[in-house]
């Protein structure tokens, strides 16, 4: 015999609950695993040492890389004395028109020391048809400070004197010098600055020689 409607209805209700609440166990039996996973990759993680990522360095950062120097060259600091302190001598009968290229490469104290003894000498440059300069042979004792970015070194050479242009005399020069770590910029196309020369010629360069 057919069931009755209405124990049919009940029937059909009955069945789709059965087959509803396996649906919400199999969702529930999901939920329960990807729990388990979660909880067990951040248990693993606590233990795990973190992953930096550095991010790309900035344009400040970039361009400090590029013009910096871990530590001072000895042939750039070379290459400046030596394209430097000859200005500082180089003379002849129509003056010094060197001693201008040094502004800016010296400290101010030095360029005014140098004018003042060679704006002394002129009269007698143009009296006798003299000429000056500076040769530097030797470059020793470079010490440098990465901190303060400072470098100091000893020079040796000699100056050279011309008179009438046909005498050449010789004279011993040495020098001690302490420069400043400095940005390359239209006006110091050199890394260095400069800031103080002690300064020997003649036979206070020899004595000076034999001082500790």
């Amino acid at each position: 015999m057919p069931l009755p409607a209405a124990a049919w209805r009940h029937y059909r209700h009955f069945s789709w609950v059965i087959y509803e609440q396996r649906l919400l166990l199999l969702v529930l039996g999901f939920l329960l695993v990807a729990c388990g996973l979660v909880w067990t990759l951040s248990a693993r993680l606590e233990r795990k040492p973190p992953i930096v990522v550095r991010a790309a360095p900035s344009l400040k950062e970039a361009a400090a890389a590029y013009y910096g120097a871990p530590e001072v060259s000895y042939d750039q600091a070379a290459f400046f004395l030596q394209g430097c302190l000859p200005l500082l001598y180089g003379a002849d009968a129509d003056g010094h028109p060197m001693l201008a290229l040094a502004q800016g490469l010296v400290a101010p104290e030095i360029y005014g020391e140098a004018e003042r003894r060679l704006d002394a000498a002129r009269r007698d440059l143009e009296a006798n048809a003299m000429t000056q300069t500076l040769s530097i042979t030797g470059l020793a004792d470079l010490v440098a400070d990465a901190r303060s970015g400072r470098a100091a070194a000893r020079l040796n050479g000699y100056v050279t004197v011309t008179v009438h242009r046909a005498e050449a005399r010789f004279y011993p020069w040495r020098a001690r010098v302490l420069m400043e770590v400095n940005p390359v910029s239209r006006l110091n196309p050199y890394p260095f600055y400069l800031l103080q020369l002690e300064q020997r010629t003649g036979p206070e360069a020899l004595t000076w020689d034999k001082s500790p």
